[in-house]
């Protein structure tokens, strides 16, 4: 599928706000599909709105103190004025760009763990889902797979199922819909992305999400509590999937984050990593209260420089 382009964007997001920090963490974590491409200051990806694929090409123009972020928007069909608006209102939160980390930040200040992390990575925002069932999709392949097996499903989903689309001279592939999933049998999906049990959970969220589910944006909108809960009522998700999912990042403790956290929170690693998620929970929502999902974000993409500040190595548990 060939994307011709449709419309430009301009965003002024509130400071610091660093572009590269932002789109590309230094964990390596893309944003929307893992076939993105991220060079020279600038990211192509694709994203899905209204059923239509849209790629993207998303640069900045400023500083993380003055900073502006530009984007051309590609598309196959025309793109009306409504959707216009709607599509940039999804880009802003998407791109966090009207969130202010002022208040993270002195909270970070007086915390022994965070304060070099926020000085080193001064303007990072956690960025957002562009639309749901990718979330969801990332959420139920990471369940209980060490990271080179979530991998593997992801790229056999994306492959097999997902669609795959050409502007600017990049081409690149996409999540599968809702609608392809749900069509697909249970038997299909276990043998060509090898999800095993997870099969059976990921179609039934595309049936749940096709009958009608909140969007991400409109997740966006609702109370912490009450995204989360909708997000516990579709099929396979629980604490952990819907900490990962929710706009605004709860704490998803695993295993391996889970002994990271004990230690930097008691000192030592845990013998039973599994049993002390619940613990570490508390302690940190009391610890860095509405910001926990920004703390679990910085710490995990400063490992390194947290490894010589607490003389242990993190980037080998």
């Amino acid at each position: 599928m060939n994307l011709k382009e449709a419309f430009s964007a301009e965003f002024k997001p509130i400071p610091p706000y660093n572009f590269e920090l932002t789109m590309r963490k230094p964990a390596g974590w893309w944003w929307s599909t893992p076939d993105e491409v991220y060079e020279s200051g600038a990211c192509w990806t694709l994203t899905r709105f209204n059923s239509e694929l849209l790629g993207l090409k998303i640069w900045s123009t400023g500083t993380a103190r003055k900073p502006k972020i530009l984007c051309t928007i590609y598309s196959k069909t025309d793109v009306s004025d409504s959707e216009k608006k709607e599509i940039k209102c999804m880009l802003k939160r998407a791109l966090k760009t009207e969130e202010d980390l002022c208040e993270f930040y002195e909270l970070a200040k007086k915390d022994d763990i965070l304060e070099g992390v926020v000085k080193d990575l001064c303007g990072m925002h956690t960025v957002g889902w562009p639309e749901l069932f990718p979330a969801l999709i990332l959420a139920v392949t990471l369940q209980m797979a060490p990271m080179k097996r979530s991998n593997q499903m992801m790229d056999f989903l994306i492959t097999e199922f997902g669609d795959r689309a050409t502007f600017e001279g990049k081409t690149m592939r996409y999540w599968p819909s809702t609608k392809t999933i749900a069509q697909v049998s249970t038997e299909e999906l276990m043998s060509k992305a090898k999800l095993g049990y997870r099969a059976k959970n990921l179609k039934a969220i595309a049936e749940t999400l096709n009958q009608g589910f909140p969007s991400i944006d409109e997740l966006s909108l609702m109370p912490a509590e009450d995204a989360r809960r909708a997000l516990l009522t579709l099929r396979g998700i629980g604490d952990y999937s819907a900490e990962l999912v929710m706009p605004r990042m709860g704490f998803p403790l695993d295993v391996w984050s889970a002994k990271i956290f004990n230690v930097l929170f008691q000192g030592k690693k845990p013998s039973e990593p599994r049993e002390v998620i619940p613990a570490l929970r508390k302690i940190a929502e009391k610890r860095w209260n509405g910001w926990v999902g920004y703390a679990f974000v910085y710490i995990l993409n400063d490992l390194p420089k947290l490894s010589q500040r607490f003389g242990v190595d993190f980037t080998k548990f």
